[in-house]
């Protein structure tokens, strides 16, 4: 702290939006020497002991009032002055507090991590190992949207290239510069800590030193604290994370990767409910670095971006697509038909394929639902199942358990129909782990591995031989890609609202990527009559355009990513006074919804529509008002 700082601005932690401001305190003398902007500090505010972050310092208060002092202070600031006003425009982005922003920014301390010494250690070294790791980094253009191609190993994303090229953006940017890369999940994020240690780079080490650092919420508290300040410090140039990475403070920013910004991982479930993409472009916009965002299957937000000029498409050559991309095949109903296998769930002319792989080469079965039998029917005449008590959906958890309500959790050992009295039932609706179940029945002699969030995932590369059945997130990768993969049920309606057809584009684009190329004999079977526009993006390998396509169907009919979104929810005096407020923006429009409204509104007019709702919300919070919440860029 300055010498003629006495007075720091703090903003406290509180659920209350009319709370979300500065507040004065004085700074004793016992804590001069370590009270700074970013410290994380303890205070007294409405006869309460509470956190709170100095935002500012001052000779003078802003107040006449009484100021009461500081009771206690970090050793060492979690937040720079960078990174408060990068706090400061995502709540404003968001119409959420900053303290909000703040919290999900940094981990929780470790105040033991505050007394080390954190100083650069062979900056040198480092710079060299980067820019060697940045030699085999693709050209891209500055702002870039790549639709990325799977790579000879066939992972879930191709993190060599990745590595690479966020190294060369740090070896170009010189040096206190750093890259920050934003993966969907714990497998990616150990796919790219591992391509970061095949090129030759090593992970940072307190007292060691090093290039690059996992921000890993499964590393336990010190780990991630450690990792967060040496970012935040510029001690480890290349940070590797999850969602919140997209918030770490660097000293100087070069550049921002976010892998697949299609997942719903990088939205935050938290208030205000930020996007990993949209802070990485805010970022890109106000700071000047360097932007990637990269997928198999790129985002229609990501297609809007091209389309502003904001960023460019760096787009495979058809050639190279077509030598990447494993061969694809639809068994739609009437091909299944056809061949003489029924309404069996696995269509003969796929199970011959998959079965004579599987005795060399690792085959997988991708099935959309997870559980065992999740929607039941009655064998006689054909009537769905429904609870008699709350007429909810039956699903059977397992073998051994008897119908179940998905809604109540009522059990019906001695179920009947009602429609024709018998009590005999089948699986309607097969889950991963009854096709499991079945699969091993059909292949005695072959091991089939079950991978699914209920029964545990399956790590990349764990699996040789065999079958691997898995729901889409839960598919593990196989060295090579695997030889074949049927797809159950890729007809099935993906959740998504305005998102669903692509998302479902990108489901199985990312399963596809991990099976070997058509030319090296590997092949997909997508099970069920497939929309067109699905069909023709996967089996053409065509991603990008159907990302474009989507996007210029958005913009005849004016909905996001177009326009913004807001939805609002609260009663209807809330809601009525959120019209009375945006009178001000009149481009905005508002439409009822079961919980509240939804607002579409200019991209150009989106901030002032944005900003006339907190202040209405803080008004009504100060006045003790029904609530009014607000979620910007909410799906449809």
């Amino acid at each position: 702290m300055t010498a003629d700082a006495s007075v720091a601005r703090v903003v406290v932690e509180s659920a209350l939006p009319h709370l979300d401001r500065e507040f004065d305190y004085l700074v004793p003398p016992s804590l001069a020497d370590a009270v700074a902007v970013g410290s994380r500090v303890r205070v007294v505010f409405a006869g309460r002991l509470v956190s709170g972050v100095v935002t500012r310092l001052a000779a003078e208060p802003s107040t006449d009032a009484r100021l009461s002092e500081i009771r206690s202070c970090a050793g060492l600031p979690s937040y720079t002055p960078q990174a408060l006003d990068l706090a400061r425009r995502v709540a404003r982005r968001y119409g959420g507090s900053l303290w909000d922003v703040l919290r999900l920014m940094a981990p929780p301390r470790v105040a033991a991590l505050e007394k080390r010494e954190w100083t650069l250690v062979d900056a040198e070294a480092s710079q060299a190992r980067l820019a060697h790791a940045g030699m085999s980094a693709p050209v891209l253009a500055r702002r870039a949207v790549w639709a990325a191609l799977p790579d000879a190993r066939r992972g879930p994303l191709p993190a060599a290239a990745l590595v690479a090229h966020a190294a060369k953006s740090v070896a170009c940017d010189g040096e206190r510069s750093s890259a920050i890369l934003v993966v969907p999940d714990a497998r990616c994020l150990a796919a790219c800590a591992r391509a970061a240690r095949d090129a030759g780079l090593v992970e940072w080490k307190a007292g060691k030193g090093g290039d690059f650092v996992v921000l890993d919420h499964d590393a336990g508290p010190t780990a991630r604290y450690a990792a967060y300040l040496a970012a935040m410090h510029g001690l480890a140039p290349l940070v590797l994370g999850t969602r919140p990475a997209a918030l770490q403070p660097v000293p100087r920013l070069a550049s921002i990767t976010v892998w697949d910004d299609a997942s719903d991982a990088y939205a935050d479930a938290h208030a205000p409910y930020f996007h990993a993409r949209t802070v990485a472009a805010m970022r890109a916009q106000d700071d000047g670095c360097g932007l990637l965002l990269a997928a198999f299957a790129p985002s229609v937000d990501a297609a809007a971006l091209v389309a502003h000029g904001f960023a460019q498409a760096v787009e495979p050559r058809r050639d190279e697509a077509r030598a990447a991309a494993p061969h694809v095949n639809v068994i739609g109903e009437q091909d299944r038909a056809r061949d003489g296998s029924g309404r069996h769930w696995m269509p003969s002319q796929a199970w011959k394929g998959l079965r004579e792989a599987a005795a060399t080469a690792p085959v997988g079965v991708l099935v959309p639902r997870a559980g065992y039998v999740t929607a039941l029917a009655c064998t006689r005449c054909g009537a769905w199942a429904a609870c008699p008590a709350c007429e909810g959906e039956l699903v059977v958890p397992s073998p051994a358990s008897p119908p179940t309500c998905r809604d109540c959790g009522a059990e019906h050992a001695h179920l009947h129909c009602p429609e024709c009295t018998s009590a005999e039932f089948s699986a309607a609706r097969q889950g991963v782990e009854a096709i499991a179940a079945q699969l091993r029945r059909m292949a005695p002699d072959v091991q089939v591995h079950l991978s699914s969030a209920a029964t545990g995932t399956l790590p990349d590369r764990a699996v040789s031989r065999g079958i691997v059945v898995a729901t889409p997130a839960a598919l593990p990768a196989v060295e090579g890609g695997y030889a074949r993969l049927v797809v159950i049920g890729a007809d099935r309606p993906t959740p998504g609202g305005l998102d669903a057809e692509h998302l479902a584009i990108r489901w199985w684009i990312n399963a596809a990527a991990l099976v070997c190329p058509g030319d090296a004999g590997g092949a997909v079977a997508m099970v069920g009559d497939v929309l067109p526009r699905i069909r023709r993006a996967v089996q053409t390998w065509d991603p990008w355009g159907a990302a474009r396509d989507a996007y210029d169907e958005r913009r005849e009919l004016a909905l996001p990513p177009v326009r913004r979104a807001i939805r609002l929810e609260g009663d209807q005096r809330a809601v009525d006074a959120a019209r009375v407020a945006l009178r001000s923006v009149p481009e905005a429009q508002i439409a009822p919804d079961p919980a509240g409204a939804v607002v579409l509104v200019s991209r150009g007019r989106a901030q002032d529509a944005v900003d006339a709702l907190r202040a209405l919300v803080v008004e009504r919070s100060r006045a003790g008002d029904t609530p009014l919440r607000m979620r910007v860029d909410a799906p449809l």
